[in-house]
């Protein structure tokens, strides 16, 4: 990890053993802070092993009295958040939403924030509801809100802006139809509908398609079959400057008739570099996104599997740890190519397929090899499956801040 990289790990933590893992808690470099994923785990001395006790509004306490601890090891509070994301376990739902008075009890009033919420397939620990992942910085926050006025009476905004940094939260497009809301399931149509409001968002900044270096769609597997068709939406937003990448077909969205939920990143000025591998043109070439993108202090990475990029082939059979070697030696390749070292990455989020999750631990021994002992922040959940191909087992996005 970079000198610079300052790792968050606080010297009182009573949940866990923070020793047994390949991640810590926080890792922070110019002023951002990325958190890793907290569920409501704890060691239980009586069983002698780490569980999560309660229902979902329990186990929404425990996570946030954990991120408390680690904000405060990073000399920053609640009030230093500028995006967050629930991942939350189907069986759950029926209690999320009164999780917003918790949300509420812990941010506070007038702290605005990104904000996205999604139902995964589950969570890596069985006996957990809900998973919470945040970012957080220094500097003064400002809501973006074009006028939306429900947005009042949520915890969260659409978008915030510190300094050169722009976080939106999650979108899902939709238009007004004589007085009634309407999700179209034509899923480019809903796409389309997604980058109007994005596009509404960050022009509330000041910035525009070509300042993104990130998007995150989840995906509904109700539209899998269409989603290929949401290529030519993006070309018509982004123009020639493609963001990085990660598109995670989800359980299923918050919202029913949703079909992608999509959430940014932006950065206000400084130059813009694309990373693109040259071997790799022919696997990347059709695709509307690059590799990797940097501008100011993100570098953002696309979602890597365990495609090996020169040949378009699946590497790894159905053995995860091998997958996962494939997957951070991608990443290790975009990181070389721009410049970069994986000792600058702060933050890496690790999306396993439901057939790769009883093996899933054998990835500790991957990210030791490629972070050494200074392992960055993360977070691991379950997805659906790989997009388009059923016998990947799983996915990792990076995030690395100069």
């Amino acid at each position: 990890m970079s000198k610079n990289i300052i790792e968050v790990d606080p010297a009182k933590f009573p949940w866990l053993d923070l020793n047994r893992y390949t991640f810590c808690m926080g890792a922070e470099n110019s002023g951002i802070l990325y958190l890793s994923g907290q569920t409501a785990s704890e060691y239980d001395p009586k069983l002698d092993r780490v569980v999560c006790k309660g229902d979902l509004l329990d186990q929404t306490r425990v996570i946030y009295e954990k991120l408390a601890v680690v904000l405060e090891a990073g000399g920053m509070s609640f009030q230093n958040v500028v995006q967050t994301v629930d991942y939350i376990d189907a069986t759950a739902l029926a209690l999320y939403r009164e999780t917003g008075a918790i949300r509420k009890e812990y941010l506070g009033d007038n702290n605005p924030l990104g904000a996205t919420g999604i139902c995964v397939e589950r969570l890596l620990r069985p006996d957990a509801f809900i998973e919470v992942s945040m970012v957080a910085m220094r500097g003064e926050k400002k809501p973006i809100n074009p006028g939306w006025n429900r947005y009042g009476q949520l915890t969260y905004v659409p978008g915030v802006e510190v300094e050169d940094m722009v976080w939106t939260s999650g979108f899902v497009g939709s238009e007004d139809i004589n007085g009634q809301t309407n999700y179209p399931q034509d899923t480019a149509r809903q796409v389309e509908l997604t980058y109007g409001i994005i596009g509404k968002v960050l022009a509330g900044a000041g910035v525009g398609p070509e300042d993104v270096v990130k998007t995150l769609d989840y995906i509904s597997p109700q539209c899998l079959l269409q989603y290929p068709n949401t290529a030519d939406v993006r070309r018509g937003f982004f123009g020639d400057h493609f963001p990085a990448s990660t598109n995670i077909p989800v359980n299923r969205l918050l919202r029913p008739e949703g079909h992608v939920e999509i959430e940014v990143v932006a950065v206000k000025g400084g130059d813009r570099q694309e990373i693109r591998v040259p071997e790799w043109e022919q696997h990347y070439g059709g695709l509307t996104q690059n590799a990797g993108v940097r501008k100011g202090r993100i570098l953002q990475i696309s979602g890597q599997s365990s495609v090996d990029p020169t040949t378009g082939a699946t590497v790894g059979g159905y053995d995860i740890a091998a997958q996962t070697e494939q997957a951070y030696s991608n990443i290790a390749r975009i990181m070389g190519e721009g410049g970069y070292s994986m000792d600058d990455i702060v933050n890496t989020i690790e999306w396993v397929a439901p057939n790769g999750m009883m093996d899933y631990r054998k990835v500790g021994e991957v990210r030791r090899k490629y972070f050494g002992d200074r392992f960055p922040s993360a977070t691991g959940v379950s997805m659906h499956q790989i997009l388009g191909r059923p016998e990947q087992l799983i996915e990792v996005t990076a995030v690395a801040v100069i």
